[in-house]
């Protein structure tokens, strides 16, 4: 008899356990969605005067050039300013000020989980006249520790990709290397199982338009976009951010295409003859085609 009580005690405590572990989702749906990953960039900067003195409020308006989308701020106190999630794409920045020139800064691009400084000084004179800067700042970012590399919409589009898995271009990535063959588990074929810098190949961490596209059983790639619908894609190899904490491996951030104002498309067909493939290892002598009686 106490055997049996003792076992129904250890049941209601397993059930207890249970529900408590389901309860923060109940009272706390918000958080869930929480774990979204950056889909854009960061633009920032300083704002100044001729002598480098701060220039305060400051009206910044930044513009998409490809759908004409526009943001306004202000700059700070101190003249900083600071454009955060910008999607993917080329910018300008129109920066007014009494007292001082327009100024219009065109082809500003920004990349995936890219911060992008630009400082800008303003010249004396009218607000009818405008200092127009065509270029982009410089590469080097001093504002992250964050290591990795961008494969935009030409490479997913023009490089070669047997079956179509844009996923194999991680490889062309500095200490990105496939596991094919190398694991036993199950999706071990899969292009997007690699190992990172020495880690194992189930540590990555694959994010799609800042949701979670891990395949929860091997923690390999689940979504697998199509190259023609990808912008951009970063892989960020070492010291990234603390919004990316699920895994200890790499980082896989996939964004796609949002459209523009402008209507285009695509056709294309995918020729796959075996005629045309090389020759083999062996050198094994191919058959000549029977002639035509």
């Amino acid at each position: 008899m106490k055997a049996d009580v003792s076992v129904r005690r250890s049941g209601l405590c397993r059930l207890g356990v249970v529900l408590l572990s389901f309860l923060p989702i109940v009272l706390f749906p918000g958080v869930i969605s929480t774990s979204a990953q950056s889909t854009g960039g960061r633009i920032r900067g300083t704002v100044t005067d001729p002598s480098g003195g701060a220039v305060s409020g400051a009206k910044l308006l930044l513009t998409n050039e490809a759908n004409g989308t526009q943001r306004g701020s202000e700059s700070g106190a101190s003249g900083e300013y600071i454009f955060l999630e910008v999607p993917v794409g080329t910018y300008q920045l129109e920066i007014s000020q009494q007292g001082f020139k327009k100024y219009l800064h065109k082809g500003l691009v920004v990349d995936l989980n890219e911060v992008v400084s630009l400082d800008v000084a303003l010249h004396l004179g009218g607000a009818s006249e405008t200092v127009e800067v065509t270029g982009a700042p410089p590469v080097v970012d001093t504002t992250s520790t964050q290591l990795g590399a961008v494969v935009n919409e030409r490479s997913s589009t023009q490089l070669p990709l047997n079956q179509r898995d844009v996923y194999q271009l991680l490889q062309l990535q500095p200490g990105v290397q496939s596991q094919l063959g190398n694991d036993l588990f199950y999706g071990s074929d899969k292009a997007g199982v690699v190992t990172v810098n020495g880690g194992r190949g189930r540590s990555n961490n694959y994010s799609v338009n800042g949701g979670d596209g891990n395949d929860l059983f091997v923690n390999g790639p689940a979504i697998e976009p199509s190259p023609d619908s990808i912008e951009e894609f970063r892989v960020i190899t070492n010291n990234f951010d603390a919004e990316y904490g699920r895994n200890s491996g790499a980082v896989d951030n996939v964004v796609t295409k949002s459209g523009t104002n402008n209507l285009h498309g695509s056709i294309y067909e995918f020729f796959r003859n075996d005629v045309l493939n090389a020759r083999a290892f062996t050198f094994s002598p191919r058959r000549c085609p029977r002639q035509a009686r």
